[in-house]
């Protein structure tokens, strides 16, 4: 029954056109007017990666330091017609995350907290490359401000922005302080299985807060390496340091590495508010919760430890945030597969979240 028959011949909003490159001002990324955000070492004409070329990290963290997760760039333009042309060469394309996701960018308009969702990139899933339209054509040429989140595990060897020609761009609203949130962690900080780019937490918390984020999580790779918190220690005067690894390091990583990892960032940064985050709810554990009981204590056990001997000696700005509580009241609905988030379980995240880090900031 259907035979070969296409879902774009039945429904023409389920298309997407190719755009042509004619009639526009290409720029990138490190042009004047536009910020780049969440690549801390990178400098302009570099690759797009997270971490330094030659890092001692272990080979999943380097393969992953060239995904985009919690990249952002940010400009403002009159142009009534945008343009992306992305051309990548790498795309962790898989079947339980949308290719919006993994190689799709996303357009907000507006500034500070007031940024709303745009357009998303729509493509071929079998490209490695594509140019499509992401505002416009048609809308009235005035000054906007925009926001363009990157993909989440993909890595764009080039990104170029179309304006509508003779356009102008100057740069984008100052962040409310900009100074980063970073958060270290594992597949589903990396934004792993967001459908877009724009319903990562830390992306979504970055627009709640009016403040920069720099995600370092890797998929299956945050393993509290102490490596990793020398890569940390060297991001200067971050606003707070979020560690939540849990899920990838399980309860004896966590135990052997938590400590360690503290005493490598309180080395550069004694005063930094420190937040470590246990396991978020997954579906076994919510289907069985008794024979789950014990990994669940033996993690936050082990947080509270740390937590109490650092606040005993005399460390006040370490918190704790319960996992088990970020997903709300109907987690068993916020998975796509029993352990990676939807937008929905992000959207949860964030929200309960971003009040706990602006609480700590503001008492900080």
């Amino acid at each position: 029954m259907g035979g070969s028959r296409n879902i774009r011949q039945v429904d023409r909003n389920m298309d997407f056109k190719e755009a042509s490159r004619d009639g526009m001002d290409w720029y990138t990324v490190d042009d004047p007017g536009f910020v780049l955000d969440g690549l801390y070492w990178r400098k302009p004409g570099e690759t797009f990666r997270r971490l330094p070329l030659g890092s001692s990290v272990s080979e999943g963290v380097d393969y992953l330091a060239g995904h985009t997760a919690g990249v952002m760039a940010r400009f403002c333009t009159d142009a009534p017609e945008i343009r992306l042309r992305a051309v990548f060469d790498d795309c962790c394309k898989m079947d339980h995350m949308p290719c919006t996701g993994v190689m799709g960018f996303d357009l907000y308009e507006g500034s500070h907290a007031a940024k709303f969702y745009r357009r998303t990139t729509r493509f071929d899933w079998k490209c490695e490359e594509y140019t499509v339209t992401v505002f416009g054509p048609g809308a009235e040429k005035k000054m906007r401000e925009f926001t363009l989140h990157f993909p989440l595990y993909a890595h764009p060897a080039e990104v170029r922005i179309g304006l509508a020609a003779g356009a102008r761009v100057e740069p984008p609203s100052p962040w409310k302080d900009p100074r980063p949130v970073v958060v270290y962690g594992t597949s589903i900080q990396q934004g792993g299985c967001a459908s877009r780019p724009g319903m990562c937490h830390t992306n979504i918390m970055s627009r709640m807060l009016d403040r920069p984020f720099i995600n370092l999580a890797f998929s299956g790779s945050g393993r509290g390496e102490p490596a990793m918190a020398e890569l940390i220690s060297q991001i200067a005067d971050p606003a707070m340091i979020v560690l939540d690894y849990d899920a990838n390091a399980g309860v004896e990583g966590l135990r052997r590495t938590l400590s360690t990892f503290i005493d490598i960032l309180r080395a550069k940064h004694p005063e930094t508010p420190l937040l470590l985050v246990s396991h978020l709810p997954c579906s076994k554990e919510i289907a069985d919760p008794q024979e789950f009981t014990q990994w669940r204590w033996d993690l936050t056990s082990i947080h509270l430890a740390e937590l109490d001997r650092r606040r005993k000696a005399g460390d006040r700005n370490i918190h704790f945030l319960d996992g088990a509580t970020l997903y709300g009241s109907e987690p068993s609905e916020c998975t796509v597969d029993g352990g990676h988030a939807t937008d929905l379980g992000f959207f949860n995240v964030a929200h309960r979240m971003a009040p706990v880090i602006e609480r700590i900031l503001t008492q900080a």
